[in-house]
C-alpha cells in the first residue's frame, strides 16, 4: 500500500477494546484445554508490553492459533481474521464479542487496516498471523507486509511470538485435535521504524517457532 493509499484509508464507524463475558468464557475455556490437553508452557511472557498498542505477530499453523495466542496475556487482543468467519452465524457471534477484525484476503482492504491501527491508537494489542493463512507443511511461510504496515501505522512496537507445537495438535488436514506439547515463546518486541523490521521479524518467528 502506497503513502497516497495510506492516507485515504477509512475510519471505522466505532473502537471497542472491552474483555466482554464471552471473551472471558472462551479465554478461560482454551487456558484450561491446552494447560491440561496439551501441557501448554509460556516463555518469555514478560516481554509483552503490559501497556500501550502493539501488534502481536506469530506463525500460523493450527486452526487453534487464535485461542493459543489469547492466552498469552490478560490484555485484551483483538484478533485479525478472514472475513469468511462472519458466514456462520456463531462465529460471527464469536467475533463480535472478542472485537475482532475482519479482513479481506486477497485485498489491500484498507477499511481492516484503518481499524487495526484505531484499536493500537487506543492501547490495544492487535493480533495478526503475518503469513496470511496456515502453513500446509508446518515450516514456516513467506511473510506479507500487512502486520509491518499496521505497526508503522500506528506506531508501535511489533511483538515476534512462536507457537511451536500447534501443527501437531491441530493443522490444517486435522479434524480433531490430538495431544502435543505446545510452547509458546515470546521474543523480544521489535521497532516497527527499523528499516529492516521484516527481516527481524521473520529472523524471529524462525526462531521462536523452531521452524
Amino acid at each position: 500500500m502506497s503513502a497516497t493509499e495510506e492516507r485515504e484509508v477509512e475510519s471505522p464507524v466505532e473502537v471497542r477494546m472491552d474483555k466482554t463475558l464471552t471473551y472471558h468464557f472462551l479465554r478461560s475455556v482454551c487456558w484450561l484445554f491446552l494447560k491440561l490437553y496439551c501441557r501448554m508452557r509460556i516463555e518469555g511472557a514478560e516481554k509483552l508490553p503490559k501497556s500501550g498498542g502493539c501488534v502481536l505477530a506469530a506463525n500460523h499453523a493450527s486452526h487453534l492459533d487464535i485461542p493459543i495466542l489469547s492466552t498469552t496475556t490478560l490484555r485484551h487482543v483483538a484478533f485479525v481474521a478472514r472475513d469468511t468467519l462472519d458466514e456462520s452465524r456463531f462465529l460471527s457471534f464469536i467475533m463480535r464479542e472478542t472485537r475482532a477484525v475482519l479482513v479481506k484476503r486477497g485485498t489491500a482492504d484498507r477499511r481492516a487496516i484503518r481499524a487495526m491501527v484505531d484499536h493500537l491508537a487506543v492501547g490495544d494489542c492487535v493480533a495478526i498471523y503475518p503469513e496470511g493463512t496456515r502453513t500446509h507443511d508446518g515450516k514456516l511461510g513467506e511473510l506479507k507486509g500487512g502486520a509491518l504496515l499496521a505497526a508503522r501505522m500506528g506506531k508501535v512496537p511489533i511483538v515476534p511470538i512462536g507457537l511451536d507445537g500447534s501443527y501437531r495438535l491441530l493443522s490444517r488436514h486435522m479434524k480433531f485435535p490430538r495431544p502435543a506439547k505446545l510452547v509458546v515463546r515470546v521474543g523480544d518486541p521489535i521497532d516497527s521504524s527499523l528499516p529492516d523490521a521484516q527481516e527481524r521479524l521473520l529472523a524471529a518467528l524462525h526462531e521462536l517457532s523452531r521452524t
